[in-house]
């Protein structure tokens, strides 16, 4: 199940630029995350809510189940529970908005595997 119900992000245009409308009338939680240039997230994964991922930038990598994908800006990603996902920044640094569908919770992520020697659920908020 989707849980935007569907509804895809919507671009629209004005004479002065674009909007892109990620997400409305949804309850969840919103991240701006930025990612330094040589740096990678750790492997892991959710049990309970889903992520979707909306790159402000270009330069990210993105693994998904072992699949990996180079998103241009405003590219998205629904990421569903339960699939092994991380992402890392090329020469350059990146942004992206990460919104949360369903309870953020430290305890609904599993950490795989880091570059920075953390393990498991010991994640910090």
């Amino acid at each position: 199940m989707d849980p935007r119900h569907g509804k895809e992000t919507i671009k629209s245009q004005r004479p002065w630029g674009d909007i892109h409308m990620v997400v409305r009338n949804q309850r969840c939680s919103v991240d701006l995350t930025y990612v330094r240039p040589g740096q990678r997230a750790s492997l892991h994964s959710h049990e309970i809510r889903y992520e979707l991922f909306h790159f402000l930038d270009d330069g990210a990598h993105l693994e998904l189940d072992g699949q990996v994908y180079n998103p241009r800006a405003h590219d998205e990603f629904l990421i569903e529970p339960g699939v092994k996902h991380r992402f890392w920044a090329g020469e350059t640094a990146f942004r992206m908005l990460v919104v949360c569908f369903g309870r953020w919770s430290t305890e609904d992520q599993y950490r795989h595997e880091d570059d920075y020697g953390r393990k498991g659920k010991e994640l910090d908020p």
